[in-house]
């Protein structure tokens, strides 16, 4: 009897050892899933972040010729003033 009731409890611990190993592989497995797709969401975060970037290069560009334009126009602007000026003399 004492034999009997050791290996019963020894199946039900095998079986209890089985299901936590079903339920272990289960949830890795989600896991993975839920991994691949975090992965996914930071290579499209990182292609956007290039995008803003390269805008942001762009806007840096762009305001650096505004500036050198507003300086060519002001000393255009000069000479218009310094030629009227010696018009009105």
């Amino acid at each position: 009897m004492a034999m009997e009731s050791v290996l019963k409890a020894l199946e039900e611990r095998i079986e209890e050892l089985v299901e936590a190993y079903r339920s272990a592989t289960d949830r890795s497995a989600e896991l993975e899933t839920k991994v691949s797709g975090l992965e996914n969401e930071i290579l499209e975060l990182e292609v956007k972040l290039e995008g803003s970037t390269g805008a942001g290069e762009k806007v840096t560009e762009l305001e650096t010729q505004r500036d050198e334009l507003a300086t060519r126009l002001e000393k255009v602007l000069g000479l218009i003033d310094g030629v009227l000026d010696k018009d009105q003399d």
